[in-house]
């Protein structure tokens, strides 16, 4: 047909594009094009599988790399299930594959290593593969978010304390330096340590002996860690708010978890596990996922992230009765305001002229979801992104206030 497309991508790759067919007309035509090139095929649908051309491809290409001979792979079936302790992770993304490949690697190393990424995108999951990877994976792995507590609770929950210690400890306590015996310790956003907090964990790095609240014996310890933050360590350690001695001891090894918004292949396949999770724990039939749906999650910035993404389908396996998920039951949840009672308007009577939103309202609507993108992406730092968008930082503060986005601002939070 005229609006085909077909050119060779690389010697030996052919791709082919065909809009406006179905799945199954999109198989038959692989199957055909196999037979007829005696050669090896990946299929890629719009919507299932990604949503812009980047994403298409590369789903193609690594399907048509696991097909057999004379044969179709469908991209959908090309991911990998990871599972560390009970932590399942689905990875497809090229640039997650990588990253995955890395720390498996690391794992078997006793190398302090720093887990840096956007909230939610899924750093507690490398911190998982690091220990189950390990040897220590017969030890326990223990977590503390050192943001969630106060000084002296987190020295306590670290350290231990004695009887007497401070107000309140009316018995002797192991903290987790002692209770992890042998395994993994995660510290989680741990540029919030004070810097107290961090000369003491300093110390036990390097001595591998801790002393706990109201004692004066050291104790000997053995444990890994491995630590995490939301925030640029480097740029911390600059702006003189965490110590560069225990910079270099957390970071003997660094990796980076790429936010969501960057993980486009995985976005329709984790949508997909997360309403099916979502809908077995209430016994409801799983509804489908319509292509403008997943079109409307693949245009979302996703600040949230992961964490984001599973909250969406959670609100759509509880709230849709219908047996597809349509763009406008999601479209008011994911833009960050409250639900709109109700379903779209009907459509108008035959013969009745067609109704259109006012162009001001859609305007203003891609200029709010333009800004936030433009801010998760620099961090939301309002000056770099009014650059980004080539808007006058005059007109950006002042939409920024109008559109109520300091409400989504993390440092808000």
């Amino acid at each position: 047909r005229h609006v085909d497309l077909c050119a060779f991508v690389a010697t030996g790759h052919l791709a082919v594009l065909c809009p406006e067919v179905t799945a199954d007309e999109a198989r038959e035509l692989a199957d055909a094009l196999v037979e007829v090139c005696a050669a090896r095929a990946g299929l890629a649908l719009c919507g299932d599988d990604g949503t812009d051309a980047e994403t298409l491809l590369a789903a193609a290409r690594a399907a048509s790399m696991v097909a057999a001979e004379k044969s179709v792979a469908l991209a959908s079936t090309t991911f990998t299930s990871l599972t560390f302790g009970d932590k399942t992770v689905l990875v497809a993304d090229p640039g997650m594959v990588r990253l995955y490949e890395l720390v498996q690697r690391l794992a078997k190393s006793e190398l302090a290593v720093l887990v840096q990424g956007e909230s939610g995108a899924g750093k507690e999951l490398v911190a998982a593969a690091l220990h189950y990877g390990s040897p220590r994976a017969g030890k326990p792995l223990l977590a503390v978010n050192c943001a969630a507590l106060q000084e002296t609770l987190l020295e306590s929950e670290l350290f231990g304390h004695e009887r007497g210690a401070f107000t309140g400890a009316t018995a002797t306590r192991q903290g987790l330096f002692e209770s992890v015996a042998g395994g993994t310790l995660f510290l989680d956003e741990v540029a919030e340590m004070s810097a107290a907090l961090q000369a003491k964990l300093l110390r036990a790095l390097e001595t591998r002996r801790i002393t706990r609240l109201g004692d004066t014996r050291e104790r000997e310890v053995d444990f890994r860690v491995v630590t995490a933050s939301h925030r640029d360590l480097s740029a911390e350690v600059k702006a003189g708010r965490f110590r560069e001695d225990l910079y270099f001891r957390l970071v003997g090894a660094a990796v980076w978890v790429p936010p969501l918004r960057d993980r486009k292949r995985e976005l329709p396949l984790l949508a997909r596990r997360f309403l099916e999770e979502s809908c077995a724990k209430t016994g409801r039939p799983v509804p489908v996922l319509a292509p403008d749906t997943l079109r409307l999650l693949g245009e979302h910035a996703w600040p949230g992230n992961v964490r984001e993404l599973r909250n969406a389908m959670e609100f759509a396996a509880a709230t849709v009765e219908e047996g597809t998920v349509e763009p406008w039951h999601l479209r008011e949840r994911i833009n960050g305001e409250p639900p709109a009672p109700g379903r779209e308007p009907a459509a108008p009577a035959p013969g009745a002229p067609p109704t259109f939103r006012p162009i001001a309202d859609e305007l203003r609507e891609l200029e709010r979801r333009r800004m936030l993108e433009a801010l998760s992406a620099c961090g939301w730092n309002q000056k770099r992104a009014a650059a980004a968008l080539s808007m006058p930082l005059r007109t950006f503060v002042t939409r920024f206030g109008q559109f109520g986005l300091a409400e989504k601002s993390p440092r808000r939070g």
